[in-house]
């Protein structure tokens, strides 16, 4: 080879290792994550521990503080990573909040999401009331499910006031369905809840071809 081939063969190869370093880290970090989640889907977020996370991912603890700098960390990522605030069912709420049928098929099947995935969000709830990182993550996702509803916000004489309307409904369903589907303390009939939740939803939002609530 000549030093002009080595040359230009060099910067490509120091490109292509970068790759699979990053690569590696990255799988090394989606690794890391599974372990985080099914330690909280079997524990309370107390009792997880880092040495069970990186046994589970058959890594070790030097690997996990490269990648998070605490459980806390880890957890909130994971929190980002399972809530579906930008996309899957979520997107849907702008259209959802156009009638009232549609509406409350959107709560019917966000309580189905919070069952099928009750373990690990007991898990997180508990790491959020623990831990202000995840706490403000959780307010993050709150925030996007916000901005998905920015043509309501437009259209009202207060968009301030309309923003604080909608971040009292999406933490006020949170807690109702912590409380019926996750931790189960409150078992109310499950369709007069919907109704009663729908009325409360399209109340607040204003009914279809009517001016949203100032």
């Amino acid at each position: 080879m000549t030093p002009s081939a080595a040359a230009d063969s060099s910067p490509r190869a120091a490109g292509r290792a970068g790759s699979l370093r990053s690569e590696y880290r990255e799988l090394t970090r989606k690794r890391l994550l599974t372990a985080v989640r099914e330690v909280l889907e079997e524990a309370d977020y107390a009792a997880a521990t880092v040495d069970e996370i990186v046994r589970r991912a058959g890594t070790s603890r030097a690997t996990f503080y490269l990648h998070f700098r605490s459980k806390a960390e880890a957890a909130a990522e994971l929190l980002d990573l399972v809530t579906p605030s930008d996309r899957g069912l979520y997107t849907t709420l702008p259209q959802a909040v156009r009638s009232q049928a549609r509406l409350r098929r959107w709560l019917h099947d966000s309580l189905l999401w919070y069952e099928s995935h009750a373990r690990l969000l007991a898990a997180l709830n508990e790491a959020t009331a623990v831990e202000g990182s995840v706490a403000q993550r959780r307010m993050a996702s709150v925030e996007r499910l916000v901005e998905l509803l920015s043509g309501y916000l437009n259209r009202c004489e207060d968009p301030s006031r309309a923003r604080v309307r909608l971040q009292l409904l999406l933490l006020q369903f949170h807690q109702v369905a912590m409380d019926t589907v996750v931790q189960k303390s409150w078992l109310p009939d499950r369709g007069l809840l919907l109704d009663e939740m729908t009325a409360t939803w399209w109340a607040a939002l204003g009914e279809e071809g009517s001016s949203p609530r100032a």
